[in-house]
Protein backbone atom coordinates (compact mmCIF):
# COMPACT_ATOMS: atom_id res chain seq x y z
CA UNK A 1 0.00 0.00 0.00
CA UNK A 2 1.05 3.67 -0.51
CA UNK A 3 -0.46 6.89 0.43
CA UNK A 4 0.14 10.41 0.05
CA UNK A 5 0.40 13.03 3.19
CA UNK A 6 -0.89 16.09 3.30
CA UNK A 7 -1.71 18.74 6.57
CA UNK A 8 -5.09 20.90 6.83
CA UNK A 9 -5.66 23.21 10.49
CA UNK A 10 -2.99 20.75 12.07
CA UNK A 11 -4.99 17.63 10.62
CA UNK A 12 -3.00 15.07 8.46
CA UNK A 13 -5.24 13.92 5.42
CA UNK A 14 -3.81 10.38 3.98
CA UNK A 15 -4.90 9.35 0.64
CA UNK A 16 -4.62 5.93 0.34
CA UNK A 17 -3.44 3.83 -2.51
CA UNK A 18 -3.85 0.05 -3.11
CA UNK A 19 -5.17 -2.96 -0.44
CA UNK A 20 -5.64 -2.12 3.42
CA UNK A 21 -4.52 -5.89 4.88
CA UNK A 22 -2.64 -7.60 6.65
CA UNK A 23 0.35 -7.44 4.64
CA UNK A 24 0.18 -3.51 4.46
CA UNK A 25 -1.85 -2.35 7.30
CA UNK A 26 1.63 -2.29 9.76
CA UNK A 27 3.20 0.80 7.65
CA UNK A 28 0.15 2.76 8.69
CA UNK A 29 0.02 1.74 12.04
CA UNK A 30 3.87 2.95 11.91
CA UNK A 31 2.79 6.45 10.58
CA UNK A 32 0.27 6.88 13.12
CA UNK A 33 2.48 5.78 16.21
CA UNK A 34 5.36 7.95 14.57
CA UNK A 35 2.43 11.00 14.02
CA UNK A 36 1.21 10.33 17.60
CA UNK A 37 4.66 11.27 19.24
CA UNK A 38 4.85 14.17 17.36
CA UNK A 39 1.13 15.42 18.95
CA UNK A 40 -0.42 14.98 16.19
CA UNK A 41 -3.73 13.17 17.00
CA UNK A 42 -6.03 14.16 13.94
CA UNK A 43 -6.18 11.82 10.78
CA UNK A 44 -8.34 11.64 7.72
CA UNK A 45 -7.84 8.64 5.49
CA UNK A 46 -8.65 9.25 2.12
CA UNK A 47 -9.94 5.43 1.03
CA UNK A 48 -10.63 6.62 -3.03
CA UNK A 49 -7.29 4.76 -3.95
CA UNK A 50 -8.19 1.47 -1.93
CA UNK A 51 -9.86 -1.26 -3.64
CA UNK A 52 -10.24 -4.02 -0.88
CA UNK A 53 -10.19 -4.34 2.95
CA UNK A 54 -9.71 -7.23 4.86
CA UNK A 55 -10.43 -8.13 8.54
CA UNK A 56 -6.50 -6.42 9.57
CA UNK A 57 -7.33 -3.32 7.88
CA UNK A 58 -10.87 -2.83 9.60
CA UNK A 59 -9.11 -4.02 12.96
CA UNK A 60 -6.53 -1.62 12.64
CA UNK A 61 -8.93 1.42 11.40
CA UNK A 62 -10.57 0.38 14.64
CA UNK A 63 -7.89 0.53 16.89
CA UNK A 64 -6.28 3.45 15.59
CA UNK A 65 -9.80 5.61 16.20
CA UNK A 66 -9.92 4.26 19.50
CA UNK A 67 -6.43 5.32 20.17
CA UNK A 68 -6.63 8.24 18.61
CA UNK A 69 -9.87 9.10 20.40
CA UNK A 70 -8.16 8.65 23.75
CA UNK A 71 -5.51 11.12 22.95
CA UNK A 72 -7.59 13.71 22.26
CA UNK A 73 -7.92 13.79 18.61
CA UNK A 74 -9.96 11.14 16.07
CA UNK A 75 -10.36 9.49 12.94
CA UNK A 76 -12.37 10.55 9.82
CA UNK A 77 -12.60 8.64 6.62
CA UNK A 78 -13.48 9.66 3.23
CA UNK A 79 -14.49 8.74 -0.83
CA UNK A 80 -15.38 5.52 0.35
CA UNK A 81 -16.50 3.29 -2.58
CA UNK A 82 -19.82 1.67 -2.32
CA UNK A 83 -18.70 -2.15 -1.87
CA UNK A 84 -16.19 -0.75 0.80
CA UNK A 85 -19.00 1.65 2.42
CA UNK A 86 -21.32 -1.67 2.69
CA UNK A 87 -19.37 -3.34 4.83
CA UNK A 88 -18.40 -0.78 6.85
CA UNK A 89 -21.86 -0.84 7.54
CA UNK A 90 -22.62 -4.54 8.03
CA UNK A 91 -19.45 -4.52 10.28
CA UNK A 92 -20.96 -1.63 12.33
CA UNK A 93 -17.88 0.78 11.89
CA UNK A 94 -19.73 3.35 10.24
CA UNK A 95 -21.40 3.56 13.83
CA UNK A 96 -18.46 4.36 15.55
CA UNK A 97 -16.02 6.08 13.24
CA UNK A 98 -17.44 9.41 11.18
CA UNK A 99 -17.78 8.56 7.27
CA UNK A 100 -17.64 11.75 4.79
CA UNK A 101 -17.68 12.47 1.29
CA UNK A 102 -15.26 14.99 1.21
CA UNK A 103 -12.16 16.07 2.74
CA UNK A 104 -13.64 19.25 3.42
CA UNK A 105 -16.48 17.87 5.69
CA UNK A 106 -14.15 15.85 7.55
CA UNK A 107 -11.72 18.94 8.54
CA UNK A 108 -14.90 20.83 9.28
CA UNK A 109 -16.26 18.01 11.63
CA UNK A 110 -12.23 18.28 13.58
CA UNK A 111 -12.76 22.26 14.16
CA UNK A 112 -14.59 23.76 17.22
Amino acid sequence: MEYTESKSNGIVVLKLFGNLDMLNAGILKERIKESASQSEHRFIFDLEGVSFIDSSGFGLIMSLNDKLTELGGGLRIVNVSKTIRQIFRISKISSVIQIFESTEEAIQSFLP
